[in-house]
């Protein structure tokens, strides 16, 4: 990608992510990155065609975090793979709180969006059952216990930054993000996890905390 074009998509991040995609007009993304309308017409015809390529960055970052065969092996792995995900919600904000108006804006995004969530909570439904076998959390209490657990913790990643705007609250919280999400998962731990998840995390959400 040449230098110009970089600067068109910096620029319509920040903008989107600071005013919505609605209301971000191609005028002030060539005032932002520094160029004319011209000269941005010339890289991207148009906003969609920008909104577009933002969602091609987007998918080479999250593909790789939703990966099915991701491993986890420890507590302290899952953390840390919530603390990417969380670096996607700072950095792409716009896509998760303009979510309806890009449902109807761009349905071909949207149509994508769906599969990453198919894939997130697989993902994590697969990595409860591991956990499972070893001991680190409790069997099932009834079917698809622990699917719905990992559909509950997507809608807590996916909406996080909504919630927080609808309440007012700054957005800019990894530990209350996280802390929102392993409330759901501390109940389920064995004994043997809980001792993990006592040395490991909780000394860190502590820390968020303060």
């Amino acid at each position: 990608m040449n230098l110009t074009k970089s600067k068109i998509l910096t620029a319509s991040i920040k903008l989107f992510n600071q005013d919505g995609l609605v209301n971000v007009r191609l005028q002030q993304i060539a005032d932002e990155s520094g160029i004319s309308v011209g000269n941005l017409a010339y890289h991207y015809y148009s906003k969609k065609a920008i909104v577009v390529a933002l969602d091609e960055q987007l998918e080479n970052e999250i593909t790789p975090l939703l990966s099915i065969d991701h491993s986890f092996p420890f507590l302290i792995d899952f953390d840390n793979h919530l603390s990417e995900y969380y670096f996607l919600l700072k950095n792409y904000s716009f896509y998760f709180l303009d979510f309806i108006e890009i449902k109807r804006a761009y349905p071909s995004i949207h149509k994508k969006r769906k599969i990453y969530i198919d894939k997130m909570i697989a993902q994590i439904n697969k990595w409860m059952l591991l956990n499972i076998s070893k001991g680190i959390l409790k069997e099932e209490l009834q079917e698809n216990h622990y699917k719905n657990t990992a559909h509950t913790i997507w809608m807590i990643i996916t909406f996080w930054l909504t919630q927080q705007q609808i309440v007012g609250e700054e957005l800019d919280g990894e530990g209350s993000f996280k802390i929102m999400i392993w409330n759901q998962l501390l109940p389920l731990l064995t004994k043997t996890g809980w001792l993990e998840c006592e040395a490991i995390i909780l000394p860190q959400l502590k820390y968020y905390e303060h």
